[in-house]
């Protein structure tokens, strides 16, 4: 089977940032295993600027606007609340999103696999990756642009 060649769904990127892959160049990354152990992997990491943060956020609270819609959906107590909260959650975890982790492919610092994590999107810090072999965990290092030489 061929792909094509803006298919990165080989390298575990989700439809939502294949779109914005092909411009993100590889950085240099660690994966490491308790503390000790690590390897060698590489990245793609988009920083996301203070603008595109409050974009995301206002963006999510444009569904507070359903509300007047949700409300004469029967049962009509749950609807606007439950709107309500998906907004705000939504809205909290786009303006704790400073990187997001667009793809990673390295060896598993515990048995040696080569793979590529599945675990895209949102960088938490320290941002953990399961091996789909050995289904050990381990952290990611990546260097922030500012740092990285």
């Amino acid at each position: 089977m061929r792909r094509s060649a803006r298919d990165f769904s080989h390298l575990g990127v989700t439809e939502m940032y294949q779109s914005e892959l092909p411009g993100i160049p590889e950085v240099p990354a660690r994966l490491v295993f308790m503390g000790g152990a690590a390897s060698e992997a590489r990245a793609r990491v988009l920083e996301r600027s203070g603008r595109w943060r409050r974009a995301q956020v206002l963006k999510d609270l444009a569904l507070l606007l359903l509300i007047p819609v949700v409300v004469f959906i029967p049962p009509h107590f749950p609807w606007p609340i439950i709107v309500l909260l998906v907004a705000v959650f939504r809205a909290f975890n786009h303006l704790r999103e400073h990187r997001t982790l667009l793809s990673l492919h390295g060896a598993c610092p515990k048995c040696g696999t080569v793979q590529s994590f599945t675990e895209v999107g949102r960088m938490h810090n320290p941002h953990k990756v399961t091996c789909a072999n050995c289904r050990w965990d381990s952290y990611v290092e990546v260097a922030r642009a500012s740092q990285a030489t």
